[in-house]
């Protein structure tokens, strides 16, 4: 607009420079140009404004070598569109008679001035609006980089709530293209249910507030998005807004709230713990004292000099039963320490199962005779069956099961049952003693607990099956129990063959 603008000036110049020369002064005067007449690249004329802005004299510009007026990276251009005028408008930079500088747009004509072929040059300072043009094109620019570069999403979207724009996150967000997103309805972005019977307040949007919701969009893959959405209206004839995702601070806050709940039951766990182990002080203080009155009791009785060959020996054999009595309680405390402080150390080695059985059951025998029990096993081959595994941990595990069922069965029998397939041996004992209620089967491996039976007193320390189960496990095997009470129990094991 401004070129044809320039174009008519210059047009009506021209056309005053050929009708009425006398009158170039004038005309050339009233414009906001500087106007130059060039002779062979000389000016000849110059009016007030062109004067002004070069400042130089209107002597001094006369003779002045018109392509000297331009910066020299600028001068061939400028000789070369002096020379060959197009009329079309160019830009150069300009320098001042004191050395500074500005941009010029400048047109050039050929016409005849006093009968001569003279160029007429139409120079204007255009460096201000040069200025404002790099001013935008830099706003516009961090406007870009700004958009295109926020964490969070950014849409902007027309009044029909059509998405005009997306920046590149929120692209990422949601796994959309671009092509994909624009022009679509914003409502589509969110799920059913997010927006169902909940308001996106434009209405607050349109006079002029701030509007924060959390809402659920729906992922390029089907996935529900949680965000917080920031809504604001810039300007009259669009929407913007502010989307954040929000499954990292939503997984943080389920974790925390997991975390919460972990550290509730811990503390429960712990408050447990500690009512366990004062029961197990108090039982363990029995336990020991016990057998410890029996071997002080019965060693003072030994001190009689009138006691019969037979009182010794009965004495003796109960100092040696409270004695061992006692080594199974220090026995106990110490392996449930190293299990728990990780010290146990397995050695697998390949031996016969049956064998190790019918140590066991000879080792019980005595014991089994006090009570009138009977035990017996029950395996699919009765010479040999090899495994590979921990010998000492099994019979430890078998071992401490079977003195169990011995000490809750009378005038019955204790069974030890092996059943074998491609991977593991399943090692059952089994009671036919006074069983143990449902109620306590589900805490009857954790540590210092004893189910209470009835007609009975609790016996032991309550870590002999906890130990049993870590045992188990270090072995990488499982363990479980079934028990009804007066019918029996039933305690199970598996390991890898």
């Amino acid at each position: 607009m401004r070129a044809s603008s320039n174009n008519k000036n210059i047009n009506n110049i021209t056309e005053e420079l050929k009708l009425v020369q006398e009158k170039y002064i004038a005309i050339s005067e009233t414009t906001f140009e500087g106007v130059f007449v060039i002779e062979n690249g000389y000016c000849i004329e110059a009016n007030t404004k062109g004067c002004q802005m070069l400042g130089y004299s209107h002597d001094e510009l006369m003779g002045f070598y018109a392509p000297n007026i331009t910066k020299p990276q600028y001068r061939d251009f400028a000789i070369q569109r002096l020379e060959n005028t197009t009329g079309q408008p160019y830009e150069v930079e300009v320098v001042r008679k004191d050395g500074s500088s500005f941009f010029a747009e400048v047109i050039s004509k050929s016409h005849f001035y006093n009968e001569k072929h003279v160029k007429i040059l139409s120079i204007r300072d255009v460096t201000d609006f040069k200025n404002t043009v790099e001013k935008l094109k830099s706003s516009e620019a961090k406007y870009k980089t700004i958009f295109e570069n926020a964490g969070d999403g950014i849409l902007i979207g027309n009044k029909k709530g059509e998405i005009i724009e997306a920046n590149q996150s929120f692209l990422n967000i949601t796994g959309f293209s671009k092509d994909e997103i624009i022009n679509q309805h914003i409502s589509k972005i969110f799920t059913p249910e997010s927006i169902k019977g909940k308001p996106m307040r434009f209405d607050l949007v349109d006079v002029g507030q701030s509007v924060i919701l959390e809402r659920d969009i729906i992922g390029k893959n089907g996935e529900v998005i949680p965000i917080e959405m920031n809504s604001k209206k810039p300007d009259e004839h669009h929407y913007l807004a502010i989307i954040r995702d929000l499954r990292d601070r939503k997984k943080a806050e389920n974790e925390l709230r997991e975390r919460n709940n972990e550290l509730q039951i811990a503390i429960e766990k712990a408050k447990e713990s500690d009512r366990l182990k004062s029961s197990f002080l108090a039982n363990m203080s029995h336990e020991i004292r016990t057998p410890m009155n029996g071997i002080i009791g019965f060693s003072e009785l030994l001190k009689n000099q009138s006691l019969t060959p037979q009182q010794k020996e009965e004495y003796l054999n109960l100092i040696l039963s409270s004695g061992q009595q006692l080594l199974d309680i220090i026995n106990d405390v110490l392996e449930i320490s190293k299990i728990e402080t990780g010290q146990i150390e397995i050695t697998k080695s390949h031996f016969n199962l049956i064998e190790l059985l019918n140590t066991i059951k000879s080792f019980f025998a005595p014991m089994a005779q006090q009570s009138n029990n009977r035990i017996l096993i029950h395996t699919p081959n009765t010479n040999v069956l090899e495994i590979f595994s921990d010998r000492s941990k099994i019979q430890q595990i078998l071992t401490n099961l079977i003195n169990n069922s011995l000490k809750f069965t009378s005038n019955g029998t204790v069974e030890i049952i092996i059943q074998t397939n491609l991977h593991e041996v399943i090692f059952e004992i089994k009671d036919s003693g006074i069983g143990i209620d449902a109620q306590y089967l589900p805490k009857i491996f954790d540590r210092f607990t004893q189910a209470k039976h009835n007609n009975s007193t609790n016996k032991g320390t309550g870590l002999g099956l906890s130990i049993c189960k870590k045992l188990v496990s270090i072995l990488n095997g499982e363990m479980w129990v079934e028990s009804e009470v007066n019918k029996g129990s039933s305690f199970y094991f598996s390991i890898p063959k």
